[in-house]
């Protein structure tokens, strides 16, 4: 299966190069998780030092998170390279550099959180809670590396977005060196259309590519480890049909899996594994009475969200609004519907 990343092991010793983790594609796209990342980070075993190399517009927001915070609680010393753009969710990824390098002609763009939904007010009005938590993981991911004021952050965040070159990067304290500039190649893997506005000088730059297919056998791939997932009675690693992932889906309870799952190449074992991420999801947000985020919730597993982070999510909401309760008595308590949320469907555009 093509992957968007890469990881190359070498000696991490005297006179040797650390491994290096190439991050050149749309994040968590082609069926590949940020688990499978983090199984091949870990793969690597203990080292002293690694150098990850970004030229990445960004991807899937949870995906791009966990991976941003594998890196940043690693024991090794990280070196970030931004070889071309760290845009969107890449730019959070690049904030795990225990050093950020920028070539004088690269570029970092951060902007507000997107995510679309359809669905009832309801639905909307609880898309909207899990905004306002991803855009609180996007502020503390820049403000641990910048030390800017959440001020200064919330001008930055605009819905279009801001475009830095490396030494503007710099200046806000995203970036620690500017280098020599690069050959301006490396920018033309990256698709402008996926941006709201794009700076003149930088469209210029940015050359469409396809996005509808999975990288070329000479993409950045990795030999994968061994499933854990059970296998089952048909092939386990044959792509599970639309129609196939949809029915295992509602037959367990959980259709807003099914988004998530129709834009990798998921099999059945990992529509399988899905369901139960969904089940525990579930039982967290009846947990932290929170009931009323469960579909958004399991619709972010499905691309890529943990089970850990998704209950953290939940746990963070009920505590902001136990915070409020005692001055806000104006608005009824919301209750989730008996059958299931409809037909509503949301997917992440981090």
């Amino acid at each position: 299966m093509a992957k968007w990343y890469d990881i190359k092991a070498a000696a991490d010793g005297d006179g040797q190069q650390p491994p290096t983790i190439y991050l050149y594609d749309e994040i968590g796209y082609w069926g590949v998780t940020a688990k499978d990342f983090a199984d091949d980070l870990k793969a690597l075993g203990p080292v002293t030092a690694l150098t990850v190399r970004i030229n990445s517009g960004g991807g899937e927001f949870f995906a791009g998170l966990a991976i941003g915070n594998l890196l940043r609680t690693h024991p090794a010393k990280v070196t970030v390279k931004i070889d071309g753009l760290a845009g969107s969710i890449a730019s959070v990824i690049a904030m795990a550099g225990d050093t950020v390098e920028m070539p004088s002609n690269a570029m970092m763009m951060v902007h507000n959180v997107s995510w679309w939904a359809s669905g009832t007010a309801e639905d909307l009005r609880e898309t909207a809670e899990v905004m306002d938590q991803m855009r609180k993981s996007l502020v503390a991911a820049y403000r641990a590396k910048t030390g800017l004021a959440d001020a200064k952050l919330d001008e930055l965040l605009t819905d279009s977005g801001t475009w830095m070159t490396a030494a503007e990067a710099k200046e806000l304290g995203f970036c620690d060196v500017v280098t020599d500039a690069v050959d301006a190649t490396a920018f033309t893997k990256v698709e402008p259309s996926r941006f709201a506005k794009v700076p003149a000088a930088i469209a210029a730059k940015l050359a469409p590519v396809p996005s509808a297919t999975p990288p070329s056998d000479t993409a950045p791939t990795i030999p994968s480890d061994p499933s854990t997932l059970k296998p089952s009675a048909a092939d386990p690693a044959k792509p599970a049909e639309a129609r196939q992932i949809a029915d295992l889906c509602a037959k367990a309870g959980f259709p807003e899996l099914t988004a998530g799952l129709l834009t990798g190449t998921a099999t059945e074992a990992d529509v399988t594994r899905r369901i139960e991420d969904a089940r525990k999801v579930q039982d967290a947000c009846a947990r932290f009475r929170r009931p009323d985020m469960a579909r958004n919730l399991i619709a972010a597993v499905a691309t890529g969200l943990t089970v850990d982070a998704a209950c953290a999510i939940a746990n963070e909401a009920a505590a902001d609004r136990d915070e409020s309760v005692v001055t806000d008595t104006s608005r009824p308590n919301s209750q989730p519907q008996a059958n299931g949320w409809g037909s509503a469907v949301a997917k992440l555009k981090k």
